[in-house]
């Protein structure tokens, strides 16, 4: 679902559509959607900021049909982003319909009627919250996708609860043989992963905007290749990525050291929290710990561990998620600012 509005110009050709839309920054695009023949696919994205999340599509496309009955102009500019869309998508959404409005003449109709155009909101976002959140949305959707798509046992044995210590034994070793097992280790690593990119990436966008890591990068020297230098200048990456290099966020203490050495923030120590991951409670820092070190075996040694259910996988996933939220939690109040979750 998101926002469809269509400006039908009074007067207006195919190239000075294009000439309009590409005077915005538009750029031409590849579109899912099968569109007539002729049309012009665009997209729209500021990087800036993290100032779009979805960015606007606009396509120049021959009309026909009960189309004309709105306009005799052979061709028509439709605009579009998602629901999910940032207030400056939205604002751009707006400002090209305006803009073409007033240059071109016509009607636009959409999801807001005849002629209107896309609610703006209050917005209170900063780069910080924009930034963060889109890192978090990121990494919730690849979460949730696992999970959806996590295969259920492939051995199926009956449920004794009532049985023997021998007779449950024996059922155990039996299910320890179930290939579905193998998958749900070979998964782990991914599970760290997420958690590495998510504090990684936050990392790199505290570091951006955080008044106590921009005062120490003045400050801050380093000895830096002659390559990573080109780099930067090229715009292939970026100073917060050169401090970023110098930790490796696959491991806490690092980790730790990061946001301790750049910004004053003490991870360890907002994870040093009881929580009930599934049917146990333990703190979140140990749980994480255990959970890196359950990767590096797998990774380095294949120490496969065969009593790893789904329930235990979900589990892992459950406690990944448990300490980004609470971390989310804890930005939002040195911040001050709100963290979209989906």
């Amino acid at each position: 679902m998101g926002r469809d509005i269509t400006l039908y110009p009074k007067k207006a050709s195919r190239s000075e559509l294009k000439e309009y839309v590409e005077s915005l920054g538009f750029v031409r695009c590849k579109h899912l959607w099968d569109w007539p023949q002729g049309t012009l696919n665009y997209s729209w994205f500021d990087a800036q900021d993290f100032r779009s999340i979805d960015g606007v599509s606009a396509d120049i496309y021959p009309i026909h049909g009960e189309e004309r009955d709105i306009t005799n102009n052979d061709w028509a500019l439709h605009v579009r982003n998602l629901y999910s869309a940032s207030w400056y998508d939205v604002k751009m959404l707006n400002d090209v319909l305006r803009g073409a409005r007033k240059r071109f003449g016509g009607t636009i109709r959409g999801d807001y009627g005849t002629n209107r155009y896309a609610s703006l909101w209050n917005d209170k976002s900063t780069p910080i919250s924009r930034g963060v959140s889109a890192i978090y949305q990121r990494v919730d959707q690849d979460l949730r996708a696992v999970k959806f798509a996590l295969p259920e046992s492939s051995i199926v044995t009956p449920k004794v609860e009532s049985a023997s210590s021998k007779i449950r034994d024996f059922i155990e070793f039996t299910n320890s043989f179930d290939p579905s097992r193998v998958i749900y280790n070979g998964l782990v690593p991914f599970a760290v992963s997420m958690f590495e990119y998510f504090f990684s990436r936050v990392f790199r966008v505290l570091i951006a905007y955080d008044p106590h890591a921009l005062e120490k990068r003045v400050a801050h020297s380093a000895r830096i290749d002659f390559s990573a230098l080109l780099q930067v200048s090229g715009g292939e990456r970026t100073v917060e990525d050169i401090i970023a290099d110098a930790y490796t966020f696959q491991n806490l203490d690092q980790l730790n050291k990061a946001y301790r050495d750049w910004l004053g923030i003490d991870v360890r120590k907002l994870l040093f929290k009881k929580k009930r991951i599934g049917k146990k409670i333990s703190y979140l820092e140990n749980r994480i710990h255990e959970i890196i070190q359950y990767r590096h075996g797998v990774v380095h040694h294949f120490e496969l561990d065969r009593s790893l259910t789904k329930d235990g996988y979900i589990g892992i996933l459950d406690a990944i998620e448990a300490s980004i939220l609470e971390f989310i939690a804890a930005l939002e109040v040195r911040y001050k600012v709100e963290i979209k979750r989906i």
